[in-house]
């Protein structure tokens, strides 16, 4: 009997960064001491930026077939002990993401591994969050999800900096796209990620979990949408006042599928309503011009249309001429030369992108 996907469409928390000043901790695991950290902060937040010291320098709770890391952290001459927190904590509760509903069982985790003690009551409420990833499931196959990676690569915002833009990975083994390095992330240029769970759990570094943890047929046909808030500032900016646990853990289920839209609309141009696209017969000479000429190179000379665009786009110097040409093409194409594109896809594709988030808009 197929599992049933209550999971899909709803937005929840796949991990964070948890700190907590040491002195409201009881320390049980005496090496915890030993490992000591001076993190990379944002000066003005005092968030940490980067995780990789804590991970190589961190005392490793081992269970099954995850961990917890914990380290302690200098910020300013403070000391927190630092714990990295993710849903795989939940073990067959994993696909629900962290709630409010839930969080007992992470606590329960952590406490058991005989590091640190605490009450519940202090670790919801005394500490606090940061680097935070918020996750929302789709449901689409990996052939359908390949030509939706090729749709969002075309409509990204373009960057001049290298650390931002898109990344698109098409592996058998590793199937997604992602906007901006995690680690470059910022409240205006997001990190944002889409991926295949299905491929990942088959393939990926934590398959072992999932084959001991989750029943495999709830992967089926599974996309991942992941989007980061890094810092407390980030937080206010959707109206989230306090970084503890409480605060975040009581952030309506709205609220979250806000943030990933919010870093959809930051990373991607609006969308085109189809009722919006141009007849044939509205065409601009430039616009008819284009129709011939890739109309031509595909029927006539038998030429894919991925290489009559680099040809085309070949005779352009100016990036941003180049860019825009880029953009008018492809719409062209889309639209108004294949058929199987611009209709099927369309209708198949529309309600993907709705929920991911990829708002409608009138054409300008």
């Amino acid at each position: 009997m197929t599992k049933l996907k209550n999971y899909l469409l709803k937005s929840s928390i796949d991990s964070f960064k948890y700190r907590i000043e040491i002195e409201k901790v009881e320390i049980i695991n005496r090496n915890l001491l030993d490992c000591l950290i001076n993190q990379t902060v944002n000066s003005a937040t005092g968030e940490i930026i980067n995780s990789n010291e804590l991970k190589l320098n961190s005392l490793k709770a081992q269970f099954d077939f995850y961990h917890i890391h914990f380290a302690i952290n200098n910020i300013f001459g403070k000391r927190y002990l630092v714990i990295l927190i993710n849903s795989k904590l939940l073990e067959k509760d994993y696909l629900n993401g962290i709630t409010m509903s839930n969080i007992e069982i992470i606590y329960n985790r952590i406490i058991s591994a005989n590091v640190i003690n605490i009450s519940f009551q202090d670790f919801l409420s005394k500490g606090l969050v940061s680097d935070i990833d918020i996750k929302k499931d789709f449901e689409l196959t990996t052939a359908d999800f390949i030509n939706v990676i090729q749709e969002l690569e075309n409509k990204t915002k373009p960057h001049k900096k290298s650390k931002y833009g898109c990344n698109p990975f098409k592996g058998e083994t590793n199937l997604g796209i992602e906007w901006n390095k995690r680690e470059n992330a910022t409240a205006t240029r997001p990190f944002l990620k889409l991926y295949h769970k299905e491929v990942e759990s088959k393939h990926g570094n934590n398959r072992e979990y999932f084959y001991n943890y989750i029943q495999l047929e709830s992967f089926k046909n599974v996309v991942r949408c992941e989007a980061t808030i890094k810092t407390a500032k980030e937080l206010r900016i959707h109206g989230i006042e306090q970084n503890t646990l409480l605060a975040l853990l009581k952030v309506p289920e709205k609220k979250l599928s806000q943030i990933i839209n919010y870093a959809v609309e930051l990373n991607l141009e609006p969308r085109i309503k189809r009722s919006e696209i141009k007849n044939k017969n509205q065409f601009k000479p430039v616009e008819t011009v284009i129709f011939a000429h890739i109309t031509n190179m595909i029927s006539n000379q038998n030429i894919s249309f991925e290489n009559a665009l680099e040809y085309t786009l070949n005779h352009f110097e100016d990036k941003q001429s180049k860019y825009r040409m880029k953009k008018q093409i492809t719409l062209i194409y889309e639209t108004h030369i294949n058929g199987k594109i611009s209709e099927v896809k369309a209708k198949k594709f529309e309600q993907f992108f709705t929920n991911f988030g990829w708002v409608e808009k009138p054409a300008i």
